[in-house]
């Protein structure tokens, strides 16, 4: 099974010239892989327009449906999206043209302010997708191993990291990207960005790994679209040739 992981940098608050770039790097990415995008991919931390920017995620949703239902594909992200309680930074699994998974941010970064401008959420769980039962850690959730060991003990198969981690900690987001894998004995999956978005500058890094954590696929600080041929039997090789019982 192919893994994609899309590494880009954004133009802030323009959601169609960003939605142009993505969509010109996966036109061809072969029929029935995972794709993952980065963190808030359409519009970037555009803060103090998200009042604009959520009334576009439901035509970025209805986009990557369509993608994903006529190449048969798993695609991962986060878009900002609205409820009654107020704006979140919220994941989504789209399975062959169906959203079937929503996971708003936890652990929210404040040295950047997002507790100012978003709600946190409080659940994290696994779901059954066409390509593997899916976790994913948003970002700043990477440092948690709480919460990959509450996803392990759930059955995940494959971690998902989109993110748009900042370049003064980039060696962070590598370890951590290794460590996630080796301690949860699965594949984990980072889609950054790349490059000055706004006023700050990110790391690239985005990389697979896979249960055993050697580094499948690795994009360090330019653009592109990395990919990895995965067996989800490693998953359970790797559990059963190392007990961590859980």
């Amino acid at each position: 099974m192919l893994v994609y992981s899309l590494q880009v940098n954004l133009e802030i608050g323009n959601t169609q010239k960003n939605l142009d770039k993505i969509f010109s790097y996966l036109k061809d990415v072969e029929k029935g892989s995972l794709v993952l995008l980065p963190e808030m991919f359409s519009c970037g931390f555009d803060n103090e327009n998200l009042e604009k920017h959520v009334k576009e995620t439901p035509s970025v949703h209805r986009k990557l449906k369509q993608f994903s239902y006529e190449k048969h594909l798993v695609i991962s992200g986060t878009l900002p999206e609205k409820s009654r309680k107020g704006i979140y930074n919220k994941a989504f699994i789209i399975d062959n043209g169906e959203i079937v998974y929503k996971q708003a941010k936890v652990k929210l970064f404040r040295p950047t302010g997002e507790h100012r401008y978003y709600r946190a959420g409080k659940n994290f769980d696994v779901t059954e997708s066409s390509n593997g039962n899916l976790g994913i850690m948003i970002c700043f959730e990477l440092r948690f191993p709480n919460i990959s060991y509450t996803l392990r003990k759930k059955g995940v198969e494959i971690i998902l990291v989109p993110a748009q981690w900042g370049k003064p900690r980039k060696k962070h987001l590598e370890v951590l990207s290794q460590a996630r894998a080796i301690e949860d004995q699965s594949f984990v999956v980072v889609s950054n960005t790349v490059g000055k978005i706004g006023d700050i500058e990110y790391a690239g890094s985005s990389g697979i790994y896979d249960p055993w954590g050697e580094r499948l696929a690795f994009i360090d600080d330019e653009e592109g679209l990395i990919s990895a041929d995965i067996n989800l039997g490693d998953v359970y090789r790797v559990r059963k040739k190392l007990k961590m019982d859980i």
